[in-house]
């Protein structure tokens, strides 16, 4: 079960009086942190990918459905208990890594340069969407937020649609339907990360302790990696249908 961010919150932490104070800098090198211990974890699962699955199939499944659940479970408590997230956070970072190298690896195998694609564009829209936010060009006041959550919800009922119609009727055919399903829910993707960059700068203008940047830094990987798989979809799909 992989976390969505429709389940991200802004968790304001407790206002504190002492020297050490959360920082953009801490926020930005926490977020690298985790998403050091996810690309190391799947770089090792995408190398020793074939060994795995030759010796025991099985098991590796059985392993990345518990991995999968612990990870949701975890990224669950490190939001929504801050105190816990620096550990929960380390914990769910190595569980995706897990799904991320095995997603990864198996869609490079069928379309190489993919993943290649999908890590390229989530870095760009981390910069655009960064840079919109920073510059005030999106502004996120309390309408824009009544309309992420409009999105969030709305792209939840497309996933339970969507799964629901596969497990009847088969995968969609339609392209130019799935293409949009696909580029719905990367705009969700974006959306959110417009509210986990609103987290870091409310943790910061409220002077909370620098405890509170791994919360801040967990909402932000967990957003970026949900970009990557939803964009690294998009393009096997598209990929599949020009072979």
């Amino acid at each position: 079960m992989r976390p969505s961010p429709l389940f991200s919150k802004i968790n304001t932490g407790e206002q504190c009086y002492e020297s050490e104070y959360a920082s953009y800098k801490g926020v930005a090198l926490k977020t690298f942190i985790y998403l050091g211990i996810a690309v190391l974890v799947a770089a090792l699962t995408v190398i020793y990918l074939p060994q795995i699955l030759s010796a025991n199939f099985e098991m590796f499944m059985v392993v990345l459905g518990v991995s999968g659940i612990v990870g949701f479970i975890s990224y669950m408590i490190g939001r929504f208990i801050p105190k816990t997230a620096k550990y929960a956070g380390a914990l769910y970072a190595v569980c995706e890594g897990l799904f991320l190298g095995a997603l990864t690896g198996a869609i490079e195998l069928l379309y190489p340069g993919v993943a290649f694609l999908a890590v390229f564009s989530t870095l760009i829209i981390f910069s655009v969407t960064l840079t919109l936010f920073a510059t005030g060009i999106i502004k996120v006041n309390k309408l824009f937020v009544k309309i992420a959550y409009v999105i969030g919800l709305s792209a939840l009922a497309v996933v339970l649609f969507t799964a629901i119609y596969t497990m009847i009727n088969g995968p969609i055919q339609n392209i130019g339907v799935v293409i949009a399903i696909q580029a719905f829910l990367i705009l969700y993707g974006s959306i959110t990360l417009t509210l986990n960059f609103t987290e870091a700068q409310f943790v910061v203008n409220f002077g909370c302790d620098k405890s509170a940047e791994w919360s801040v830094a967990l909402g932000l990987t967990v957003t970026l990696i949900y970009i990557y798989i939803e964009l690294l979809r998009l393009l096997a799909i598209i990929a599949s249908r020009r072979d």
